[in-house]
């Protein structure tokens, strides 16, 4: 009885695909793409053995690291899901690229560029929701991709309840509306976490209007090696982003400085957003305390990152801190320190050893143009015996249990975000 069962399985699924859609060229196909996208994983690889990052001893192990979250996030976001059926995919702290930030829990989609969508859900305890439609990848340089449509948390619409739902269609609607044009390709939604103690993510769901009730074909030979194809393009394209990147924008500076604040939009970041981008290159025996202040909008932080481009460990560390959890001094102020080693203060961002690194600074739902130039954030590279000098007298002195208790609230946060 068991092998009949088996066997009637196996021949309805074989009806589920006609047998004229799957031929011996288009399992020839499906094996050379599979090739195909583990000769992507080799060259990746080989690329970043000869990047000039990968000299430094501290540079190996991350770059296999980014490679691995690299592929996870290919595989998901082309070979798993797709436009037709969407789901979210989350990038958590398995997938760390493109200086993804401690504070934010990514849901991206994949879309069919001018079809309706529907993305519905409810409010949690996060600091923020913003919705964003991509066109093509606007951080990739030269490649023509841009922000087609955003809609900000101040613009969302929500019921009584906490409920929400947004549409996104190539002609517009009344309510929450984003526009999803032709050469649209991709939804990100960001939920943002300021006081991590106590906020936590709400629900956010995508259907594709019309064909929520529709059987999901079996994926076939030919459609298989298509994503696998498309897997090791990006894959190819991706590996060199985010170093290059790092390259030109936040290690073309002198070392332990950081820019003028600016709108990152033009890179795929979101409106109201200010973003500030630095270096550290530090000894065992120095620190760089960089210097900020409190902003307009509701979200504000800081976090380090490898020259990877990905961040540095935020869960059972403590590389990253915003508004809600730094301590601010009486002149008004937030001082950072950044150093490889515990210094004893509130606001230390650890290095994790590293003496290389970039530095980020995010200002989101900010309600002016210009960032005020009296406000732009400062870096000075001190002796860390000689901290306490360069610091405010009402810097609070951080014991090892209380750093312990802090990294613990740190790590149920993100059990909590992420659900694991």
């Amino acid at each position: 009885m068991k092998h009949i069962a088996i066997s009637f399985v196996a021949a309805m699924l074989a009806a589920a695909v006609p047998a004229s859609a799957q031929t011996p060229t288009d399992s020839q196909q499906l094996d050379a793409a599979w090739d195909e996208f583990q000769q992507a994983t080799a060259d990746s690889a080989a690329f970043l053995r000869q990047h000039p990052f990968y000299r430094d001893p501290e540079n190996r192990a991350s770059a296999y690291a980014y490679l691995s979250s690299l592929m996870v996030a290919r595989i998901e976001e082309v070979v798993v899901f797709d436009g037709d059926f969407p789901y979210f995919r989350v990038l958590d702290h398995r997938i760390r690229e493109g200086g993804d930030n401690p504070d934010q829990r990514y849901l991206m989609a994949t879309l069919n560029g001018g079809e309706t969508y529907r993305v519905w859900g409810k409010l949690g305890k996060n600091r923020r929701l913003d919705f964003q439609i991509y066109a093509g990848d606007p951080f990739v340089a030269g490649s023509g991709g841009r922000s087609a449509s955003a809609l900000s948390f101040e613009q969302l619409k929500v019921k009584p309840d906490g409920t929400f739902e947004v549409w996104l269609s190539p002609d517009k609607r009344p309510g929450n509306w984003l526009e999803n044009p032709k050469d649209a390709n991709q939804i990100w939604v960001r939920q943002i976490f300021s006081d991590w103690r106590s906020e936590t993510p709400g629900e956010v769901h995508i259907d594709r209007v019309g064909h929520e009730g529709d059987l999901k074909p079996v994926l076939t030979d030919a459609a298989m090696a298509t994503r696998l194809r498309k897997a090791a393009a990006d894959l190819r394209t991706h590996v060199k982003v985010w170093p290059t990147m790092v390259d030109a924008r936040y290690l073309n500076r002198p070392a332990n400085t950081i820019s003028e604040p600016s709108d990152p939009s033009a890179l795929g970041g979101v409106p109201g957003r200010f973003m500030v981008a630095g270096n550290f290159d530090l000894a065992p025996d120095e620190a760089l305390i960089v210097r900020t202040w409190p902003a307009s909008g509701n979200y504000q932080g800081i976090q380090l990152a490898d020259l990877w481009f990905s961040s540095l460990e935020y869960g059972n560390r403590q590389t990253s801190l915003t508004g809600d959890q730094a301590a601010k001094s009486a002149d008004g102020s937030y001082y950072f320190v950044i150093a490889g080693r515990d210094p004893g203060v509130a606001n230390w961002l650890d290095t994790t050893g590293r003496r290389r690194g970039a530095i980020l600074l995010r200002y989101d739902g900010m309600k002016e143009k210009t960032f005020d130039p009296a406000r732009y954030p400062t870096a000075t590279k001190v002796k860390l015996a000689d901290l306490r000098q360069h610091l405010p007298m009402d810097m609070p002195t951080i014991s090892p249990e209380q750093r312990a208790e802090a990294i613990a609230a740190r790590r149920r946060h993100v059990q909590l975000r992420f659900d694991n």
